[in-house]
């Protein structure tokens, strides 16, 4: 694989990795709507069962998310070999200083940011369907004919 496409292939890692979230951010939004005007009010095994739902589909978009850091790793570790062969040009050294800056390189960074905001909307969403007592927003409205004059 040649330095081109490494790069090209860690540019492609940073479009997935905002989708996914932007994914996530999705399923946690509809989830919050559901709790608002079905769930808050069902009983503690639908509840349950609501969670139990989410939390799969929120664990396979991390296991596919952890899946993608491997595999940046990877093209990472390929920057050093292109290195030790003398073969790394600019871009190749900037793409490996973003992912090895120290704890303060960007990909770090984002992954801290990734996965501590995960795992404080989990804690969250456990709150919010076991915890929260819900009252939907619903107005009852009635439908009334008016007398004519």
């Amino acid at each position: 694989m040649t330095e081109g496409e490494v790069v090209e292939q860690l540019v492609n890692f940073t479009s997935i990795l905002l989708v996914g979230v932007s994914v996530i951010f999705s399923i946690i939004s509809a989830y919050v709507v559901a709790l608002n005007y079905f769930i808050g009010e069902a009983n503690l095994a639908a509840r349950l069962a609501a969670f139990a739902f989410l939390t799969l589909i929120l664990g396979m978009l991390f296991v596919v998310m952890y899946g993608a850091q491997a595999t940046q790793a990877g093209l990472i570790e390929r920057l050093h070999e292109l290195q030790t062969m003398g073969q790394l040009t600019a871009a190749g050294r900037a793409a490996m200083h973003n992912a090895e800056g120290g704890t303060l390189s960007v990909d770090n960074i984002v992954k801290t940011c990734v996965w501590t905001g995960l795992g404080l909307v989990y804690a969250g969403l456990i709150y919010l369907t076991f915890v929260h007592r819900w009252r939907p927003d619903v107005v009852n409205v009635a439908v009334q004919t008016r007398a004519r004059p």
